[in-house]
């Protein structure tokens, strides 16, 4: 997510210069974490393990992993520690970062005004949010959340970065439109380019919480956590964030040593990437998507549907899903990664197969995406 995404690969191709991932025997993965919870004819727990022996052991940073098919769990447990200082486990209760993947949310509130009839994917932002009337008629709701606005963001530009942490000690959406409404600019015309932008998902945020009257985190506690019983999960900003009984922390190595990160200044940004949860939680959700609970199918529908850029070129990504295939299969899927956290949500669909792979460190060979198919894979022979 954010700025850090490019310090993140810096840092993983150092630790794997210096081999900082090692081998080791399974007998050392696990530290008290739950059993696996299995559907008749489908444990491949004692593989999952096998697989997840080379990169995560009982005395270091490590990760929760779910694997979800046909409506039940059929594997979900803690591997490694949630606080190293402590000896703290992660367990299936664990609390995570979900980065990127927590844009996921922001896509679904967006559906839910759509659906209530208080927005239309083809409203200009500026006819909800008058700060960025610079922006016209062309940058539209949907093309936000195809990452096709062309707007320039925080990312891509030093001096909107620079202004807005300049605007406070730890920026909010509103301060990020009042820099935006002073020193906006396009990378691109709109719908002319696909260009990944968190910047564009924190003014969805900013939209979600013009038109709704609340703040990002209660219309998501509210309509999408509390209803769903997701109660492990919370958007920033939260006190749970930094003395939470389960948030785990998160690391970078260096010195053969994993190091915690510290909070940065841009965590109160809401929308890209700013909701903490559980694998637990995620089953919860990854539910909905099946149900009307949250939407209806019919609105959900649009979320898996490509964007299209100005020149009629899909580009394989819809409401914050990537969209694709794997070994002849459907799939939808999204990463994210914040300050040591890193995650996945790989979906099946048409197999009803979902692996949810949530960690607390950065310097993984493999990866959350990686692990995550190399789990599918299991499945799916």
């Amino acid at each position: 997510m954010k700025r850090r995404k490019l310090f993140f690969t810096l840092t993983t191709v150092l630790v794997l210069a210096c081999g900082a991932v090692r081998n080791v025997p399974e007998t050392e993965l696990l530290n008290g974490t739950e059993p696996a919870i299995s559907a008749e004819g489908s444990d491949m727990s004692p593989q999952i393990d096998s697989l997840l022996a080379s990169s995560f052991t009982s005395d270091a940073p490590g990760g929760a992993v779910m694997v979800i098919q046909n409506g039940k769990i059929v594997h979900k447990k803690g591997y490694g520690l949630a606080d190293v200082e402590n000896g703290t486990p992660i367990t299936t209760d664990t609390v995570f970062h979900l980065g990127s993947v927590g844009k996921q949310f922001t896509a679904m509130g967006i559906m839910m005004l759509v659906e209530q009839g208080l927005l239309n994917y083809d409203d200009s932002i500026s006819s909800h949010l008058p700060e960025l009337r610079w922006t016209g008629d062309e940058v539209t709701v949907r093309r936000l959340l195809h990452h096709t606005s062309g707007i320039l963001g925080y990312d891509d530009s030093d001096e909107i970065y620079d202004a807005l942490l300049a605007s406070a000690d730890l920026p909010t959406n509103d301060n990020l439109l009042s820099v935006l409404a002073k020193v906006g600019d396009f990378q691109s015309d709109p719908g002319e380019e696909y260009s990944y932008s968190n910047t564009g998902y924190d003014v969805l945020g900013a939209l979600i919480e013009r038109v709704s009257g609340q703040t990002y985190s209660a219309f998501m506690n509210d309509k999408i956590f509390r209803p769903l019983g997701m109660t492990h999960t919370f958007a920033m900003p939260n006190s749970q964030r930094l003395n939470g009984k389960n948030v785990a922390s998160s690391y970078y190595f260096e010195d053969g040593e994993p190091w915690a990160y510290e909070p940065d200044p841009l965590d109160m940004l809401s929308g890209s990437g700013s909701i903490y949860s559980t694998v637990g939680d995620m089953f919860l959700f990854d539910q909905a998507l099946y149900t009307d609970a949250l939407v209806s199918q019919e609105t959900l529908a649009e979320a898996f549907i490509s964007g299209v850029l100005n020149n009629g070129e899909e580009t394989e990504y819809g409401f914050a899903l990537d969209l694709g295939e794997y070994a002849g299969e459907t799939y939808v899927a999204h990463s994210g990664a914040w300050l040591g956290f890193e995650s996945y949500y790989l979906r099946f669909p048409e197999r009803n197969l979902s692996v949810v792979i949530l960690l607390n460190l950065d310097y993984l060979e493999t990866g959350a995406e990686g692990l995550a198919f190399e789990i599918a894979d299991l499945y799916l022979k």
